[in-house]
């Protein structure tokens, strides 16, 4: 689940990604274009069933993402806004804040 939060006290988008602990039940860490594909800028937090993290992010553009775990295993979000070729012969997924709701 990605929740989208556009009024983050002028800031930009407060973008929140949730994954279903039942997915992973290992650490796992939110990477994109955001942070440089770092795995330790994001790590996602143990909140009720889901893994979770967020992140203020400048509207007007679309960004790629990915989860890691800790196994170094690399892993999609169904929920993402696209999906887009990344040239390691998988895909990036990308949430997308190019338009506003106004």
């Amino acid at each position: 689940m990605i929740e989208k939060n556009d009024k983050h006290r002028g800031k930009g988008t407060k973008v929140t990604f949730s994954i279903p602990r039942e997915w992973l039940d290992r650490p796992v860490s939110l990477v994109g274009e955001f942070n440089d594909w770092d795995r330790e800028a994001n790590p996602m937090r143990k909140r009720g069933g889901n893994w979770t993290t967020s992140v203020v992010l400048e509207p007007g553009r679309r960004y790629r993402f990915r989860y890691v775990d800790s196994w170094d295993r690399w892993h999609d979000d169904p929920a993402a806004d696209d999906l887009v070729p990344n040239g390691e012969g998988t895909f990036d997924c990308i949430v997308d804040l190019s338009e506003s709701d106004d």
